[in-house]
């Protein structure tokens, strides 16, 4: 691959992240908003343009006027009240259009041109099958709040939004891949062991990440946040009222209970916490951030105040500023995280410091 190449490329797929980090934000603002539900149709095309007229805008504000949350929780919007909700969702659709545009034409492009090698070319397939199915489930996800309830499903919420940081991490995995390749020399075996448990590890936070992040969109999606507020108890115990008055439940109660939801959530980001504190104090103790102290300290100092400020935003009854950036944390501890997992592969390898912990 040539230097230009490799260029043009990092600046693709830097454009893209940056576009899918935008859209994580806008769609933070449109749901704690509530803003999802104002556009009430579909249209590729059609739907594109925004209302021209103040006659346009009173045939959408009668069109919203049809449907549940207007008749249950909006009934005394005005027209100007209207407009505010619409341009989030509307900005959050268009960008979602604007992302596709900027992926595919570019895509299409470099891969007649042969810029792509065969595993890059199977993980852009990946990432394309999953940006159509985002695509669908942010359609069917409203759609669910258009029928008899004013609120979308907690459960396409969840996909919906652990889709998108899907996309966000193939696409930081294959930029920096790229933006840091470098070859190193074969290992010994015991080196790749110890590698091979670090990389495990953080495998394993990522993980723990997504469940995190998708027990906190089940959250959102039920309001569960403004339950209970006071930490770490729920109420006057440790356990959601749900569980705790031992009664007879099934799974269905417990997946719409908002005491459990919040509780699944808490345990999930204390699992995470001390998780990641584990892989830290591992990947310190075999000098697996040498030469890269500062992603170290970060990674360590992020995971401290995500989780602090998830506890402020809970005491506080979930303002809105706060509520976007406790989401925008979980990125940007998803980035650290997968940084981490790559350079693992390349840090420290050729290193004699290692092998003295061996």
């Amino acid at each position: 691959m040539t230097d230009n190449f490799r260029k043009t490329k990092l600046l693709w797929l830097g454009t893209n992240i940056f576009m899918v980090v935008s859209m994580i934000i806008i769609g933070g603002i449109t749901r704690l908003t509530d803003s999802g539900l104002s556009m009430t149709e579909w249209n590729l095309i059609k739907g594109a343009l925004p209302p021209l007229n103040n006659d346009m805008w009173i045939k959408l504000f009668d069109e919203y006027k049809k449907f549940p949350e207007y008749n249950l929780k909006n009934s005394s919007m005005t027209l100007i009240e209207f407009k505010k909700i619409f341009f989030w969702e509307y900005l959050h659709r268009m960008w979602g259009r604007l992302i596709g545009l900027v992926f595919f034409i570019p895509l299409t492009f470099f891969w007649m041109k042969g810029y792509f090698s065969k595993n890059e070319k199977k993980l852009l397939t990946a990432m394309t099958l999953i940006g159509f199915f985002q695509a669908f489930m942010g359609w069917y996800m409203v759609e669910s709040g258009l029928i008899d309830k004013p609120d979308v499903s907690h459960f396409r919420l969840s996909v919906h939004l652990i889709t998108a940081f899907i996309i966000y991490t193939l696409l930081l995995y294959f930029f920096w891949n790229l933006f840091t390749d470098v070859k190193y020399d074969k290992l010994y075996n015991n080196r790749q062991k110890i590698i091979k448990s670090q990389k495990t590890n953080f495998l394993i936070s990522i993980f723990l990440l997504y469940s995190t992040i998708i027990a906190g969109a089940l959250v959102s999606g039920t309001e569960a946040g403004l339950a209970y507020n006071n930490f770490p108890y729920m109420g006057e115990g440790f356990l959601p009222p749900i569980i705790s008055s031992w009664k007879s439940i099934n799974l269905n109660e417990l997946l719409y209970d908002q005491g459990f939801l919040q509780f699944i959530h808490r345990i999930l980001a204390t699992s995470t916490l001390l998780f990641i504190f584990y892989t830290l104090i591992k990947a310190k103790k075999f000098n697996i951030f040498l030469g890269y102290e500062k992603l170290y300290y970060c990674l360590f100092a992020m995971i401290i105040l995500q989780y602090s400020l998830g506890i402020i935003v809970l005491k506080l009854y979930v303002p809105i500023f706060l509520g976007l950036m406790h989401q925008l944390g979980s990125l940007i501890m998803l980035t650290l995280l997968v940084i981490s997992f790559c350079q693992i592969k390349k840090m420290g390898l050729r290193s004699p410091i290692l092998s003295k912990n061996i």
